[in-house]
């Protein structure tokens, strides 16, 4: 049996439908109840016809990976493990909250999954996990980037950079593992939550437009390679998973234009952007909610942050990516607010 934590979030919802319709017994850990719906509504998306079968190899865990008993108790005879759940959040006042749930929370499932029949343990990280120091120049980030301390990263970069240590110090201790490192992902999915609200937030209409860049793949495609690493039980290793390499203005663009709705046109600059996460965070304090906007999600969106999956390719060569406009119309197509 696996266990997949997270399994009512973005990625780690798509892996449970996919282990299940691979055959695979799957045990989801969930923390609420109203979110099992997601699961659900997956399944009718994919696979309708044969949902009531395959929720037959499906059992709930609710617990917490910071409870230790709820831990433990998940982890009776499982095999292996997917560990999607994290929180991310770009609010400096989570800070202590997301190296409680990151990294402890991760430690707490690599230890007692070592002292358990867990033959393999599969680590979601993040693209913000990896360093920027690199023996390259392309301006490509890759695995073997070295983390440099002194640059100015957020408090969810170093939550997922610890919690890999976590992980690779189970490693050393015997547990078999693997990392993976998605960029921002996108697929069926509610448009109020993670990286979805970009299209939410497009489909209102939006003036502006960074100059920035990032890696975006399809939740899919993540998924499909998950699968690939519990298939050939490949351990030991950390792969990034990204797809395309994109321009924010390209992006927007091209979901714009699937939506049918007006583009940004405006480039926003760097005082704007500045003027923006005070002012967000004014009204945050004001009407008693989060700024929609903080500085280091503005810092962020200035960023060029690009992305190599030659080692992923190199070590999968059949492995394909999905072309980003056909992930863009399945994530129209699969909006489930």
């Amino acid at each position: 049996m696996i266990l997949v934590t997270g399994s009512t979030g973005l990625l780690g919802s798509h892996v449970v439908v996919e282990l299940l319709h691979k055959g695979y017994e799957v045990r989801a850990l969930f923390r609420e109840e109203t979110r099992k719906e997601i699961v659900y509504r997956l399944l009718d998306f994919y696979y309708p016809e044969q949902k009531e079968t395959l929720l037959q190899k499906l059992s709930w865990f609710q617990g917490d990976i910071l409870d230790l008993t709820d831990v433990e108790d998940s982890l009776r005879g499982i095999s292996k493990v997917v560990h999607c759940a994290a929180l991310v959040s770009f609010h400096r006042r989570d800070f202590n909250l997301l190296f409680k749930v990151n990294r402890q929370g991760t430690a707490n499932m690599v230890n007692f999954a070592l002292n358990s029949e867990v033959n393999q343990f599969i680590h979601v990280s993040s693209t913000a996990a990896i360093g920027s120091d690199s023996q390259f120049t392309d301006g490509l980030k890759r695995e073997s980037n070295l983390w440099n301390p002194n640059d100015e990263v957020s408090g969810y970069s170093l939550s997922k950079f610890s919690a890999e240590k976590e992980v690779w110090r189970a490693k050393e201790e015997g547990l078999n593992v693997s990392i993976v490192n998605p960029s921002v992902m996108f697929g069926p999915g509610s448009w109020e939550e993670s990286s979805l609200k970009i299209f939410r937030t497009l489909h209102r209409g939006l003036k502006y437009y960074t100059k920035g860049s990032n890696a975006f793949v399809d939740v899919r495609d993540v998924t499909r390679f998950i699968l690939k690493l519990v298939e050939t039980q490949k351990t030991g290793e950390r792969y990034l998973v990204t797809g395309s390499n994109l321009k924010f203005k390209e992006l927007f663009d091209q979901i714009c234009s699937q939506l049918d709705v007006k583009a940004p046109y405006k480039l926003a600059g760097p005082f704007l952007i500045r003027f923006a996460w005070r002012l967000s965070g004014i009204l945050g304090r004001l009407q008693g909610k989060r700024p929609t906007i903080t500085k280091e999600s503005a810092r962020s969106s200035q960023n060029d942050s690009q992305f190599s999956n030659e080692k992923l390719l190199k070590d999968f060569p059949d492995f394909e990516f999905t072309k980003l406009e056909d992930t863009i119309a399945v994530t129209i197509k699969g909006r489930m607010d």
